[in-house]
């Protein structure tokens, strides 16, 4: 959308107004008009049409730049609106975007998570989206800013539902022992620190059992967990504006405490996966790896799958 786009819509809100008189006002062609409208209703605007002109008679359900109604300083002031796209991280990381850029798409083609694995990425249920940092980050805090993502996303939905969302080390969360989030931190780094970071972010918000059916054994939404849909652009607005508070005011101590005290399996008997590992899930060390009780002795583990013993 663009300030043409817009003008017409905020034409078309207060009453029914002519092809030729947005024509005029627009300095463009009747045509262009037309095609203009055209665009906005397959952006999912209602729009009636009839000898009296144009009259917009539903809002579009999509997380369009004039849908939103941000309180954020600087994130998302900047942002691109894809309703399909292959892969919001795989644009953010080919594109020279400025700091604070969310780029958001309806859906993915070729939506990705942790280690290549595909993410089913449902037109209009959920929320797939990428977020863009530019600033120098000393990669020892690396893992412990990854958790910011997950940390704040868990706010919002269990501040909205009041269901306990649980942040499965190291970036996904889950409900009811079922993943309902996943996150993909890609960076760049010169020298000695991160000069940008790709935080993408894929919520199953409003997906049904019908859109999780090839997944169902491990996956699950918001809405079949809640019991209803829920606003997908109250609940992204204010996702950004947890992410911007919890980026300005970033410090490893405080959000190490609370994904520690929001840790799924802590106290259990856990496996990590990648290292061959078996033992109980202590917590988090200072640097955002995990500790896990094993061999007798407490040892600390930065990367890997973690999954749940299961009693044999």
């Amino acid at each position: 959308m663009d300030r043409t786009d817009i003008f017409i819509l905020e034409q078309i809100i207060k009453k029914r107004i002519t092809g030729e008189e947005l024509s005029r006002l627009l300095g463009i062609s009747r045509t262009a008009v037309w095609k203009r409208i055209k665009k906005l209703e397959d952006l999912g605007y209602k729009i009636s049409h009839n000898r009296k002109g144009y009259l917009l008679e539903g809002r579009s359900p999509y997380l369009l730049p004039y849908e939103l109604d941000l309180k954020t300083k600087w994130l998302g002031k900047n942002y691109i609106f894809f309703k399909s796209v292959n892969s919001t991280n795989v644009y953010a990381k080919e594109n020279d975007l400025p700091d604070g850029t969310v780029v958001l798409a309806e859906s993915q083609t070729e939506g990705r998570g942790r280690k290549g694995r595909k993410w089913i990425s449902t037109e209009g249920k959920g929320l797939y989206f990428s977020v863009v940092l530019r600033r120098n980050i000393p990669p020892t805090d690396l893992l412990v800013y990854s958790l910011v993502f997950p940390l704040s996303v868990k706010k919002v939905l269990q501040n909205e539902t009041d269901l306990p969302v649980k942040i499965k080390w190291p970036n996904d969360l889950y409900i009811n022992n079922k993943k309902i989030a996943g996150f993909l931190i890609e960076t760049e780094i010169e020298g000695n620190s991160v000069v940008k970071l790709v935080a993408g972010v894929g919520i199953n918000l409003n997906q049904t059992e019908n859109d999780l059916i090839s997944v169902r054994d491990t996956a699950s939404s918001v809405r079949l967990e809640f019991g209803k849909e829920l606003d997908r652009k109250r609940i992204f607005s204010g996702i950004l504006s947890e992410m911007e508070k919890n980026l300005d005011r970033f410090e490893a101590e405080s959000v190490i405490k609370e994904v520690e005290e929001n840790l799924l399996w802590r106290g259990e008997r856990v496996v990590l996966v990648d290292e061959k590992v078996e033992g109980v899930l202590i917590g988090l060390n200072d640097l955002g790896g995990i500790k896990i009780f094993t061999d007798n002795k407490i040892k600390d583990y930065y990367s890997g799958d973690l999954t749940l013993r299961r009693a044999e």
